[in-house]
């Protein structure tokens, strides 16, 4: 689905960011060097790639209206996002680098963005919406969220919440729901965008069987 040669005659635009440089949390080596080799990939099978690393919530908010824009009935619109990211009542957010969260009503009024909001803003009109959150990380904001008086009640989840996906649309996790992936050796791809890179992007290869390929080798590594 992603071969050079099908690109000539699709539309194919790819969202694609790195956060790591966090300015409240531990700071993540490798999603930088994830994004930007994703991008490459990308392009070199046909997409435009509207990419960015290190991203505060208001430059997130201008790639992410960017690349709504550009994929406006794209045949293929794919997603890629490496860095933190947390589940909060069953809601999955993206935290751009200046995230503080302190509290629920951080996550929900700005500090975050939410996935399933996003995707349908940006890729709702897309024939094949791909999907790829390698943000499946331990919540480094967890504690806080959670002694907010305000919202001692909140379920804070380990890793990231099970989502669904519509006709068209396939979505992957660098592991399973309320489960935590590993980053990887520091300076690396992490094990998850590895196994992307080396079976998603071969020519000819169809999503599903280079997904179930890609699941042995991240399986291996962690």
């Amino acid at each position: 689905v992603l071969s050079a040669g099908a690109a000539q005659a699709e539309k194919r635009v790819a969202f694609v960011v790195g956060n790591g440089t966090y300015k409240n949390v531990a700071a993540l080596p490798n999603p930088p060097i994830d994004a930007r080799t994703m991008a490459v990939a990308l392009r070199n099978v046909g997409f435009e790639v509207v990419e960015g690393t290190n991203l505060s919530r208001e430059k997130m908010t201008e790639k992410l209206l960017d690349f709504g824009k550009k994929a406006e009935g794209a045949d293929v619109a794919l997603f890629f996002y490496a860095g933190h990211g947390i589940a909060v009542n069953g809601t999955n957010y993206l935290v751009p680098i200046d995230a503080d969260l302190k509290s629920e009503m951080d996550v929900k009024l700005g500090g975050a963005i939410n996935v399933d909001l996003t995707l349908d803003q940006t890729m709702g009109d897309a024939k094949v919406k791909l999907v790829f959150l390698d943000a499946c990380r331990d919540n480094p904001f967890a504690a806080k969220i959670r002694s907010a008086r305000a919202t001692r009640g909140v379920n804070v989840q380990i890793g990231l919440a099970e989502m669904k996906s519509g006709e068209g649309t396939l979505i992957a996790f660098a592991t399973g729901p309320g489960q935590t992936a590993l980053d990887g050796e520091a300076g690396a791809n992490s094990p998850f965008t590895r196994a992307l890179l080396a079976n998603v992007t071969k020519p000819a290869a169809e999503i599903q069987q280079a997904m179930t390929k890609a699941r042995a080798p991240v399986n291996e590594d962690t």
